[in-house]
């Protein structure tokens, strides 16, 4: 018999609708926000956006779009850090139906390329800074032809050759009805193994998870003004940080990433108060000698994508006692919050992740028996999971259950009061500042050098940046001459291959071999001892 967790908060009313047509249709999902209220703020230039001028500039910028050929359901991908024409591209593509695909601004031009094929993108979006990244990609073998006509700059100027996103504008599109079934976007998640996979997330699957976050999240009040730092690209800042705040009417403070001094400049000078961070930049603030009084504006942070642990948390209220911390729990495949607490609730749980989201239902299910445990994998169901991974049904049928159980990967336990805490992981995958590094595609890429006969790589995990760090195990095609600048030429040769947070920060390691079981697989947890066995002697 099953033993089925609910969430202690009833649902809320869940729409039938677009996201265009949730965020500035006419419904009765919220209560409507001023249309003349600021929406957005450009940290850097100051340039504030009203709600009206979002949506009207989405339909603007949705005509253009389809004056390309490009039609509903066709695949659009973006490729830039935070901005405002960031917003107006994935708007843009909502109201004329698209399916829209942010790509991380720090993948390197085959990671970047494997997206790009493997959604099928037809119509590319990109920063200035970044159009080189995508110019190589797109002259990579396997490279699909994108004409210069569809590759469009989150610019407001034109430059060697490509037109600026404004220069799309046309006569706004009234956007038609589509199914709110249909995929909305397309994030790309690593998962345990191989390469990433597009997460299907349906247009019901964003507007269910708005509708339980504003009803038991941390409610954003009138006077708030957000902090936006999280990479849009990831599905915590997408919905989160751009999503949520357009249905509570409050302005969200653009900045194109974590960098602090901006950040503590933009939090004084916008009297930001509310933020969602990960837990690096807690310790960044911490340990920061530029804070000054820049903070005070600040009532409460939200922490997600990686562990946030009780100690840190604690030094950081202790050292900020003005500031609540708190941490929710989620997933690209969830939409992403699928737990979560209120500040007020924060320092009385510190290092759990919350109770249950409304919609969600969730098991914890033994790995080895496959019955329900005390302490097990978290399955979860509802509205806000993932279609399934985009053109695999292979990998999406290995990761549901029988009855639509998703299958998180994690561990955890459950208190009497329903509060949980993720424990451990079932899956291989590594964390590193809320990017997802899988260790099977940085071996893959280790045994293609010539120097590496075998190699493994688990994460390590750093109290002093509240992080796992990417360790590699390597066993030498040839023994040598030097180890030590052996290790630093392995390190070397990666960087150049992989986006920044996948190089090997947790070091290289030589080993005279990797250990496996009989079939084949490599056994991490022998490589966890014996890193915690290195350790000991250090």
């Amino acid at each position: 018999m099953s033993r089925i967790l609910e969430s202690i908060h009833p649902p809320p009313f869940l729409p039938k609708c677009s996201i265009f047509d949730y965020l500035f249709g006419d419904h009765q999902c919220y209560p409507t926000p001023d249309p003349k209220g600021i929406a957005f703020i450009d940290g850097l230039s100051g340039k504030k956006v009203q709600r009206q001028q979002v949506a009207h500039q989405a339909r603007q910028l949705a005509a253009g779009i389809r004056s390309l050929g490009v039609k509903q359901g066709d695949v659009m991908l973006i490729f830039g850090m935070n901005s405002y024409e960031w917003i107006n591209a994935l708007l843009g593509g909502q109201a004329a139906g698209v399916v829209v695909s942010p790509a991380s601004y720090a993948y390197s031009p085959p990671e970047l390329l494997h997206q790009i094929n493997d959604s099928t993108a037809s119509l590319i979006f990109v920063g200035p800074l970044l159009l080189d990244t995508l110019l190589k990609a797109l002259a990579l073998p396997d490279a699909p032809k994108i004409p210069p006509s569809r590759i469009v700059l989150l610019s407001d100027t034109s430059t060697a050759g490509y037109k600026s996103i404004y220069d799309l504008w046309q006569a706004p599109l009234t956007p038609e009805p589509y199914a709110e079934s249909s995929t909305a976007y397309l994030c790309y998640s690593s998962g345990t193994t191989g390469r990433a996979k597009g997460v299907e997330t349906s247009h019901h699957n964003i507007t269910s998870e708005i509708q339980a976050l504003n009803t038991v999240y941390e409610p954003l009040a009138d006077k708030d003004v957000v902090l936006g730092i999280l990479p849009f690209s990831h599905i915590y800042g997408l919905s989160v940080v751009l999503h949520q705040p357009l249905t509570r009417g409050v302005p969200v403070v653009i900045l194109p990433r974590f960098e602090e001094i901006s950040v503590l400049s933009a939090i004084e000078k916008y009297k930001i108060t509310w933020g969602l961070v990960v837990p690096p930049v807690l310790i960044v603030l911490i340990h920061s000698k530029n804070v000054g009084n820049k903070l005070k504006s600040l009532r409460g942070l939200m922490s997600g994508a990686a562990p946030l642990g009780r100690e840190l948390t604690a030094t950081f209220e202790k050292k900020f006692p003005w500031i609540k911390v708190t941490q929710g729990y989620g997933l690209t495949e969830t939409s992403p919050v699928t737990h979560v607490m209120t500040l007020d609730e924060s320092r009385t749980h510190s290092g759990q992740v919350g109770r249950l989201m409304p919609t969600f239902q969730a098991r914890l299910v033994d790995a080895e028996s496959g019955k329900d445990a005390e302490r097990g994998e978290l399955w979860l169901r509802g509205p806000c999971v993932m279609k399934g991974y985009w053109r695999n049904a292979e990998a999406t049928s290995n990761t549901f259950a029988e009855g639509g159980w998703f299958k998180t990967g994690d561990v955890a336990v459950v208190a009497e009061d329903g509060y949980f805490a993720i424990v451990d992981r079932v899956k291989e995958l590594i964390k590193y500042k809320g990017f997802q590094v899988p260790p099977a595609e940085l071996e893959a890429l280790l045994l293609s050098n010539d120097q590496v006969a075998d190699a493994a790589v688990i994460g390590i995990w750093s109290k002093d940046q509240a992080t796992e760090l990417p360790r590699a195990y390597i066993v030498p095609a040839t023994k040598p001459a030097d180890a030590a600048a052996f290790r630093k030429e392995i390190a070397k040769w990666v960087e150049g291959k992989v986006a920044h947070y996948k190089n090997l920060r947790g070091g290289v390691v030589l080993i005279d071999a990797i250990p496996k079981s009989p079939s084949g697989k490599i056994l991490r947890k022998d490589l966890r001892l014996l890193a915690k066995e290195e350790k000991a002697k250090l």
